[in-house]
């Protein structure tokens, strides 16, 4: 005989709602979440118009590409991006113009879709309470918010996660409305990369289902059953497949970077590589929500980090009540296709960082996953407190039930003896007392009531990374002055000047600064260089084929530069140096001196760069 299937949490049999149909309030409730994520990004409203950093400028610069020159720009990007998301970021650019607010609408806007598709898909596998829960620790945890304020896709990427593991549960009456769903699923994948990730795993699921089913009876039928099912989940596959195979694989120049090494697989021996799992496992599980970064210190962290023993107490809490949700779920349906999309993307990643494609553990690429353990965990806390409550009536009924029993000879003692005192309690035999003890020292219950109460903290410690983000609301962040380089840069530009970028990560957000950008200066440098322009118009864009971009400052590019290209008579020589180049300013202006080049201008934007104009050396 198979399990019979029970409502999470609850243990009864059966579905928290039937197909198709929802209870009373869950879609208000949503909205009410999504009204949630509003109010908290109001708060933060400041965070919006802050200038782009150096991990925002590269984004907008290859979303608005010209389309003659996209796919080759695009082989060097620093991440793999979506079609989709950088759809999104282009449309918002030429409809709302290409300014910091309007480019961070793709980060922000789906933060509102992630609270309110956090509460469907918990309230379809557990109660209110455990779903609020799980709303409250995604939507307020700071550091998500904080993702939510940038040019980064980690929010959509998390909204799509959900919708993916919910359109997969839906059950539609018919096999075309069967495939149309896959379908669906699939074209999330278009505007989230690691949508993938769920995919390929909620296939293989769909294909050995019929198969298990019939496990004590194989043969044709059940080979037809999961062929028919890989049949309707296919479409999801393919389209997923082709989009990563044709689009995604075309950005794999940043396997060569160092930034992620911590956290990929590849070059680990057999003891390494199970310490390497087991401690992006532990810190995944200690995360505020589980899963959430813990390594980029560009991102705002819960108050709790700073505590180990805290973080150490929240991540056993989690991972217990993580094992209560994925026992729970694994009774029923469509739990196990929240369990299989969740475990299965782990995995995924796991093996793509054996070859330094995506690495692994609790950084931000894999924030998509934060929502799916957030719920996983709801479902946990949820089933053990009703464990808790379970066993605390137990001991009342059974106090109750002893308390009745001595009531019964205690009136007979009375109507019989006759000038006797009442009969004092014998604390060596078992009453009230005893049970009431036992109730309280039942071990179970003096593990899990800890267990709970940390569990409770989940959401307190995930709001806690609120306060960071909002003292540092108004702070600067490293290459955040590129746009006012390049206002600049466009008010002193002349025809005929050379334009000199060293710095191997200034590329990207000088062609967005120079081509792109429509927002004005924001330091009192760059303003007072438009001041000199005429009414302080801007300048026609500094033409592209008037510049020279040095992956490095002092190697000798900047005098090469010169003897190849030196600006005719009248002409000039803009130098800008990334502020992560500044080391080898001196020697790029020695180099320069000896081609007949010195500094006449100088303009410092802090934590960014400096900008020289280079004239004719005279004496």
């Amino acid at each position: 005989m198979g399990t019979r299937e029970t409502t999470a949490g609850t243990g009864r049999p059966g579905r928290p709602w039937p197909p198709g149909r929802r209870p009373s309030g869950t879609m208000a409730a949503a909205l009410g979440a999504a009204a949630l994520a509003v109010a908290v990004q109001a708060v933060f409203w400041q965070c919006f118009r802050q200038p782009l950093w150096y991990d925002e400028l590269w984004r907008p610069h290859f979303a608005g590409e010209p389309v003659a020159t996209f796919w080759s720009e695009l082989s060097v990007a620093n991440t793999p991006s979506a079609l989709g998301s950088i759809a999104l970021l282009r449309l918002c650019g030429e409809v709302f113009g290409w300014h910091a607010w309007s480019l961070r609408l793709p980060s922000a806007v789906p933060l509102l879709a992630l609270a309110a598709a956090t509460w469907l898909l918990a309230r379809r596998l557990t109660g209110r309470g455990a779903a609020a829960g799980a709303v409250l620790t995604v939507t307020l945890a700071g550091t998500v918010v904080d993702l939510a304020s940038q040019v980064k896709p980690y929010t959509l990427d998390a909204t799509c996660a959900v919708a993916v593991v919910i359109v997969w549960m839906s059950e539609p009456p018919s096999t075309r409305g069967l495939v149309a769903r896959r379908i669906a699923a699939g074209l999330l994948a278009v505007f989230s990369l690691p949508a993938l990730f769920l995919i390929v795993p909620l296939f293989v699921h769909d294909a050995a289902r019929p198969l298990w089913a019939h496990r004590r009876q194989p043969g044709r039928r059940a080979l037809r059953e999961a062929g028919r099912a890989a049949a309707c989940a296919a479409p999801a596959v393919v389209v997923a497949g082709v989009h990563a195979l044709l689009f995604v694989t075309h950005q794999s120049s940043q396997r060569a970077s160092t930034f992620w090494d911590d956290h990929f697989l590849a070059g680990q021996g057999p003891l390494d590589a199970v310490r390497f799992l087991l401690d992006q496992l532990a810190a995944t599980a200690a995360g505020a929500p589980p899963g959430i970064d813990r390594y980029d210190p560009n991102l705002v962290h819960p108050l709790t980090d700073s505590s180990e023993a805290l973080v150490v107490a929240l991540g056993v809490a989690v991972t217990i009540s993580f094992v209560a949700g994925a026992v729970t779920l694994g009774r029923r349906r469509d739990g196990r296709i929240l369990l299989v999309a969740t475990a299965g993307a782990e995995l995924m990643i796991l093996t793509a960082s054996a070859w330094r494609y995506w690495p692994f553990g609790a950084v931000r690429p894999n924030t998509f996953l934060v929502p799916l353990l957030t719920v996983v965990v709801a479902v946990g806390a949820s089933t053990l407190a009703r464990t808790v409550l379970a066993r605390t009536v137990l001991a009342r009924t059974a106090l109750a039930r002893t308390a009745l029993a001595r009531s019964v000879p205690a009136r007979g003692a009375r109507s019989q003896g006759a000038g006797r005192g009442a009969e004092e309690p014998d604390p060596r035999r078992p009453g009230p007392v005893w049970v009431r003890a036992r109730g309280v020292a039942d071990p179970v219950v003096l593990v899990l009531v800890p267990v709970l109460l940390l569990t409770a903290v989940v959401p307190v410690a995930a709001a806690t990374g609120l306060r960071p983000l909002w003292e540092e609301r108004t702070n600067r962040r490293p290459i955040d002055l590129m746009v006012d380089a390049t206002a600049t840069a466009r008010d002193l530009y002349q025809p005929g000047d050379l334009v000199l970028v060293g710095g191997r990560l200034a590329r990207a957000g000088w062609l967005y600064g120079t081509r792109l950008s429509q927002d004005g200066a924001v330091s009192s440098g760059a303003r007072s260089a438009a001041a000199r322009g005429a009414a302080g118009a801007r300048r026609p864009r500094i033409p592209v084929s008037a510049t020279v971009f040095l992956t490095a400052i002092g190697d000798g590019g900047v005098g090469q530069a010169l003897d190849l290209r030196a600006p005719g008579p009248g002409g000039r020589v803009l130098l800008f140096v990334l502020a992560y180049d500044r080391r080898g300013t001196a020697r790029a202006l020695d180099e320069a001196r000896a081609a007949g080049w010195c500094p006449a201008e100088t303009h410092d934007f802090e934590l960014t760069g400096t900008l020289r104009v280079l004239t004719r050396c005279f004496g």
